[in-house]
């Protein structure tokens, strides 16, 4: 019996067979799985025993950048008691601020570098975040004025702008830059680990976050509120510290234009 040669499949065909065997392929598989994993898998809540808690070097790291902070801008603040020193004071403040952010760079990416399930930031998903803020913040302010709530002026914020007026250069760096790669390392990152990462600790580091800043009011609490909760959730959606910093830069830059 002869047996006639089985009919050759149009390239397309196998083009697009080729494009399946890939698609399913083992390997390719695996990268593709780990492109597409959840950014993060923590639990609700999570229970530890206080004095592990107090044993954790994430605590003292955190405790350590927060106040890292309050020195800067102290050593700012003290130009305007001693005016004559107010050139090296900011000199000595902006040493010292290259030196946190450089050091909280360093603590950020060795950490990210541990978990595969960090995604990469994206400038387009940081832009949507901070124009949802603002949106909210415009929302909630429209709303209290109508039954005669106004926004009170916040003693933090006051005390941040006299500065600004005397210190610019200075004041800026801190503001824009300092101030959110240091505290998104503190209250997105190194607090919420202290107790083992859970959904209820990035809540609760962040109610720290906004209680730390003093507001006053209750339009004073709703928009650190606001803020604190578009900053966690930059934080969450990509486990990118990163997009958390991008979002306060913006946010910070923008209350400094506006």
């Amino acid at each position: 019996m002869l047996f006639m040669p089985a009919a050759r499949k149009p390239l397309k065909v196998r083009q697009i067979e080729r494009m399946k065997e890939k698609e399913y392929s083992k390997s390719y598989l695996k990268q593709k799985q780990e492109h597409q994993e959840e950014p993060n898998s923590y639990p609700l809540t999570r229970l530890i025993l206080i004095k592990d808690f107090f044993r954790t070097p994430d605590l003292y790291k955190a405790i350590g950048f927060f106040f890292s902070i309050q020195i800067i801008i102290a050593t700012i603040a003290a130009g305007l008691r001693y005016p004559e020193f107010a050139g090296a004071l900011n000199l000595l403040a902006l040493v010292l601020g290259v030196t946190i952010v450089t050091l909280s760079i360093r603590t950020i990416n060795k950490r990210q570098r541990l978990d595969p399930t960090r995604r990469r930031f994206r400038l387009s998903r940081v832009l949507l975040i901070v124009t949802v803020m603002l949106l909210a913040l415009f929302a909630t302010t429209f709303i209290y004025n109508l039954i005669g709530i106004t926004m009170p002026e916040q003693p933090n914020q006051s005390s941040l702008n006299s500065l600004l007026v005397v210190f610019p250069v200075v004041m800026i760096f801190t503001m824009v830059v300092v101030s959110p790669v240091t505290e998104e390392l503190v209250f997105r990152e190194l607090l919420p680990y202290a107790t083992g990462p859970s959904y209820l600790s990035f809540v609760i580091a962040s109610i720290i976050f906004i209680a730390l800043h003093a507001p006053y009011g209750i339009m004073g609490w709703t928009s650190y509120a606001i803020l604190a909760a578009g900053f966690l959730y930059a934080r969450l959606k990509d486990n990118n510290v990163y997009t958390a910093i991008a979002v306060h830069m913006i946010w910070n830059a923008l209350t400094l234009i506006i």
